[in-house]
């Protein structure tokens, strides 16, 4: 045996019959659930060789602890006792040839430092609102909500982690440990749209208050209504897609629906309004009046969404490998990491404009102070180094000249601290005109700004009267 088995090569389809049968044989024995599934499968050939392929449906329930059912639903589908002992036997001969690919340590790595920094990135948002923008709005309320969401969402994919195998492939697991890995991602899955939901929502309501502009405002009702709609679809296909929502404990049953078309339609349609809601401020970025620099700036801080719509596609792609169902694609962990990178850059894209806004405020007080400090450290530090020279120049000379040095280096002490008091001078007055330009500039903008609303607003009272008359 030992001859032969050294010439065995595994093909793709034969490592794919090896995963579904290694599930279909540890599913009906109850018994055994807590042992690797190849484990199991050798309990089988044993079995097989024991009865001399009789194998009868009570006796698979006596031996593995099967319902009736499952016990007929195993002989039907292996094709009866011989051709089931043909299937355990070269599956245990095929096991030292099979691929152990490892689940990746990556879901903690990840949650930490994004939790940690999407925490400071929303503590600096809602304080950049109620500083500047007057309180804290509705969308702000709805992005805390979404990042809340994503912790807990966060939180259960590190149990997931927890609980799942050293391995990805299905035969170097236990049932136990399928069934409860298969359960969890079931709930993350449900789960996901409606975070979604509530963070897109956020971003939209966002736009929806920032103009009147019928164009932006048409684009957040359909893309609001696109939201909506996939959120719902994704939950009801999710309940659906088998005949029992438990399917983990029914690996017999057939699915209603293809899962990958499934899944891979919903994230297209999630990836489609990713790019929606990044394209929908644009045009109006590049109809404010404003300085190059600062059009730049706000074309790149509303471009971030982009970064939000990478993570998605990638996350599609994991998707797809996922339903490939092979010993090295049958890990949910790598979904798990994806989409919580996914959901937690949504977030900190969305608090952007919060964050430039806080930015732009405090830059100037923070360069002046930083300037004005470095300044006057310089200061005291020549001063100081200017008394020390004077002491030790003093204390080298000779007693009757004591007199004429302390003279001189009195006078260039005080020719220094004159310098420095002028330069300091000359440093607070340019902090000063530094401060003055910043409001000037601040109270054009707003100049700026509130013609530009005066103007919209006149052109939108135009049709109206103009209706009035007719």
């Amino acid at each position: 045996m030992a001859d032969g088995a050294a010439n065995v090569t595994l093909t793709s389809d034969d490592v794919y019959s090896i995963l579904s049968a290694s599930l279909w044989f540890s599913c009906v024995a109850p018994k055994y659930a807590d042992l690797p599934t190849m484990d199991v499968v050798q309990i089988w050939a044993d079995y097989a060789r024991e009865v001399n392929n009789s194998i009868t449906p009570e006796g698979v329930t006596e031996k593995f602890g099967a319902s009736p059912s499952d016990a007929i639903a195993i002989l039907d589908l292996a094709g009866g006792g011989e051709s089931l002992r043909g299937a355990v036997d070269w599956m245990v001969e095929s096991r030292p040839f099979l691929p152990h690919p490892t689940n990746p340590n990556v879901v903690v790595p990840l949650f930490i430092p994004f939790t940690i920094i999407t925490f400071a990135i929303m503590v600096l948002r809602l304080w950049s609102r109620y500083k500047l923008a007057g309180g804290v709005q509705m969308f702000d309320w709805l992005a805390a909500a979404g990042f809340l969401m994503t912790v807990a969402w966060s939180a259960l994919c590190v149990y997931h982690a927890h609980v799942s195998s050293p391995y990805q492939a299905y035969y170097d697991q236990t049932f136990n440990g399928v069934r409860t890995t298969a359960m969890i991602y079931f709930c993350l899955m449900i789960i996901y749209p409606w975070i979604m939901l509530v963070i897109k929502a956020s971003l939209l309501l966002f736009y929806y208050r920032m103009t009147r502009w019928n164009y932006i405002q048409w684009s957040v009702y359909a893309t609001a209504f696109i939201v909506v709609g996939n959120t719902i679809s994704a939950t009801v296909l999710y309940l659906i897609q088998y005949p029992h929502v438990d399917y983990w404990n029914r690996p017999f049953e057939n699915a209603r629906l293809n899962r990958r078309t499934t899944q891979t339609a919903i994230a297209a349609i999630y990836i489609l309004t990713d790019v929606i809601i990044w394209v929908i401020p644009m045009p109006m970025v590049f109809q404010l009046k404003l300085y190059p620099r600062e059009r730049i700036l706000a074309l790149f801080t509303f471009s971030l969404g982009a970064v939000a719509c990478v993570a998605s596609c990638i996350r599609l792609d994991t998707l797809v490998k996922f339903d490939q169902y092979s010993a090295e694609s049958s890990t949910y962990l790598l979904i798990d990491a994806w989409t919580m990178i996914e959901l937690y850059l949504a977030i900190i894209c969305a608090s952007a404009p919060a964050i430039r806004a806080l930015a732009i405020h405090y830059a100037p007080k923070i360069l002046n102070s930083v300037g004005s400090a470095a300044f006057s450290t310089a200061a005291t530090t020549s001063t100081t180094v200017a008394k020390k020279t004077s002491v030790d120049s003093n204390t080298s000379v000779n007693t009757d000249q004591k007199g004429d040095v302390k003279t001189k280096v009195t006078s260039e002490l005080d020719d220094l601290e004159k310098e420095v008091e002028k330069e300091y001078a000359r440093a607070e007055r340019e902090a000063e005109r530094e401060a003055q330009k910043e409001a000037e500039r601040e109270a054009q903008e707003k100049a700026e700004r509130e013609a530009a609303q005066k103007e919209a607003a006149q052109k939108e009272a135009v049709p109206q009267d103009v209706e009035k008359q007719a």
